[in-house]
């Protein structure tokens, strides 16, 4: 949205939000971008063609079909 970054961008009213995605993503191992994040755990780096994508999507939506996707208490 135009009218969010003419807001944002000449002040530091976002910085901490920014900064702590960006310490979120360093955790997980993401280092660049894109990166398709599949149910907060899978991660599908860097631009990828549209079947990788699905299968990707199908292959996590399989393992959550079957219960193994299951967060720990």
């Amino acid at each position: 949205d135009a009218s969010v970054v003419e807001t944002l961008l000449p002040t530091d009213a976002d910085v901490e939000a920014v900064r702590t995605e960006i310490a979120t993503a360093s955790r997980m191992g993401i280092t660049g971008v894109p990166c398709f994040l599949l149910e907060g755990r899978y991660a599908v780096m860097g631009a990828q063609d549209a079947d990788t994508l699905t299968d990707a999507i199908r292959q996590v939506a399989a393992a959550k079909a079957r219960g193994e996707l299951e967060k720990a208490n």
